[in-house]
């Protein structure tokens, strides 16, 4: 809903006293969307979105497409001790000149370890991407470690890109989130480079529903798919197998790389509008991607396949993972790899998540999964169970050592805004020829990982 609001004059460098309490002095406004006009360095005046959160928190956003946004974005807090608000800052756009020098570096000592015939893979995930100037945790920054991806692209060592979910922290206020998650895809579809996404837990907009907006859904059931897929699939290099889910693969000799969603949940809402499931607190894999992941596999003689996804399938242990048929979809794996045929039935007494679909893998010749990739967990770790290899992946999210949710990993790299722990991504090679894959870390991640097959 928007409302009109008139406010001053606001510039992006304040040069008079006058200027800084003009900005100072404003009344607060309710929560809520706003219309407002602001006037740049040179007197131009620009269109802006106010959004002003329930915490009291204001973000000024361009009027412009999700796509497209270009900005510069503000941002502000309210001081409860001084009843004014804080300073505005300019929220941070563009990759660094730091980073860009790091990034070539490590290509070039990357470049006489890989081959033209393997598939090589740039990956970042678990960005978790929101409109705040917070230097020790969630940030501005998360886009920003997706457009310095782009940069080591930029260094042509890389056959496709790719973010395992997790994009947005999901916390922001829908048009927020929106354009946020918007400009990480257009920032990925901006080489000739190929990029893939898979939808992570927070990329429904859960978390800001849970804290604010109990009454319905921030985001309706389209509004991933067209933010994501619609540029995803529209790449000739990346084929579409199922759009309601993403699934989708991309293939470079014998190499196969699978992009299976394990945020596959229904869109339902209850009485009262507000959804049936919490996306966030629930990872899983439903009948319809099921049946496409089959017939993908079984169109895949002679590949050797790797699985991306945002959620690992199953844990160290053999246990199933996700709340809905991780298990399940990892036994599927199993019957490939062994050109078994049967029936997958699980035993779930959800009806929105039971499973029932044949397969039949005895006429697949050379096929063979090797591994799964996947973020989600904020750590790095690695464990094979019934052959096949699990390979977990660092968050690229800035996690300082003092907050609850940090993981003991990231405790340990005593991650810090501004340096080269700030950031953390992966170069992954897949070499059908040696039957190897070997994850080169950059950031805070380990610089180096083998394993065979």
């Amino acid at each position: 809903m928007s409302r009109s609001a008139h406010w001053p004059p606001l510039f992006r460098r304040f040069n008079s006293h006058q200027s800084r309490q003009q900005l100072f002095n404003e009344t607060r406004h309710a929560p809520g969307t706003y219309t407002t006009t602001l006037v740049n360095d040179f007197g131009k005046k620009v269109k802006y979105t106010l959004i002003v959160t329930a915490d009291d928190q204001q973000i000024f956003l361009p009027q412009q497409k999700a796509d497209g946004l270009a900005g510069p974005i503000y941002f502000r807090s309210y001081s409860k001790f001084f009843k004014r608000y804080n300073a505005m800052t300019e929220l941070p756009l563009g990759a660094r000149q730091f980073v860009k020098q790091y990034l070539q570096e490590f290509a070039v000592k990357l470049n006489h370890k890989l081959t033209p015939e393997s598939l090589t893979m740039g990956i970042v995930t678990d960005t978790h991407d929101k409109a705040n100037a917070n230097y020790t945790y969630y940030g501005v920054n998360g886009l920003q470690h997706v457009q310095e991806l782009n940069l080591l692209d930029e260094t042509g060592i890389l056959d496709i890109k790719g973010h395992l979910g997790d994009a947005i922290d999901g916390s922001d206020q829908p048009a927020i989130s929106q354009a946020r998650l918007g400009k990480i895809v257009a920032t990925l579809n901006e080489s000739k480079t190929p990029f893939f996404m898979v939808e992570g837990n927070h990329d429904a907009n859960d978390k800001y529903d849970e804290k604010f907006f109990h009454d319905r859904p921030s985001f309706t059931a389209k509004t991933y798919g067209n933010l994501v897929y619609k540029k995803l699939f529209a790449q000739p290099q990346i084929h579409v197998v199922d759009w309601q889910s993403g699934l989708g693969y991309f293939d470079k000799g014998q190499v196969r790389v699978i992009f299976l969603n394990t945020s596959d949940v229904p869109f339902l809402l209850n009485a009262d509008g507000t959804k049936k499931y919490d996306v966030k607190l629930t990872l899983a894999i439903r009948q319809q991607q099921i049946e496409a992941l089959v017939a993908l596999l079984q169109s895949s003689s002679n590949r050797r396949i790797v699985i991306c996804g945002h959620a690992n399938l199953i844990d160290a242990k053999g246990d199933d993972a996700l709340q809905y048929n991780g298990h399940a979809v990892h036994e599927l794996l199993v019957a490939f790899n062994h050109r078994l045929k049967g029936r997958l039935q699980p035993q779930v007494t959800n009806p929105d998540f039971t499973v029932n679909v044949e397969f039949d893998f005895s006429q697949q010749q050379g096929g063979q999964v090797w591994a799964y990739i996947c973020g989600h967990r904020h750590l790095e770790a690695e464990y094979k169970h019934q052959g096949i290899k699990y390979i977990l992946l660092n968050c690229s999210a800035l996690m300082g050592p003092d907050h609850q949710l940090t993981t003991h990993f990231n405790q340990n790299w005593q991650r810090k805004q501004g340096t080269m722990t700030e950031f953390a991504g992966y170069v992954i090679d897949i070499d059908a020829k040696t039957r190897k894959i070997n994850v080169y870390g950059y950031g805070a991640a380990t610089p180096e990982r083998k394993f065979n097959f």
